[in-house]
């Protein structure tokens, strides 16, 4: 008499499991890998820009006369406020 097999479907599934749970794993650790190499790299360019030095702001240069500026930095802006306190009549 021959010695029964387990069935096939609970070695599939036991491997199944196996193979899940290494892929989690595996997707764990690639997360962590990146999020250390951003923050050292964040951790770099913080110090790049705290270490070099301070700039004067570029001045814009002046349109010439005759021409029509293109530059919307030239143009000045205005900003209208509404105060808080009016209230629209009921109609």
């Amino acid at each position: 008499m021959r010695p029964q097999c387990p069935p096939k479907t609970s070695s599939i599934r036991a491997g199944s499991g196996a193979i899940v749970a290494a892929i989690v794993i595996a997707v764990i650790i690639i997360f962590t890998v990146v999020l250390i190499l951003l923050k050292m790299y964040n951790r770099k360019m913080r110090m790049r820009r705290e270490l070099e030095p301070k700039s004067p702001k570029p001045t814009l240069p002046a349109s010439t006369v005759g021409q029509p500026s293109t530059n919307s930095f030239n143009q000045p802006t205005t900003v209208a406020s509404i105060p808080v306190d009016i209230h629209m009549e009921n109609r």
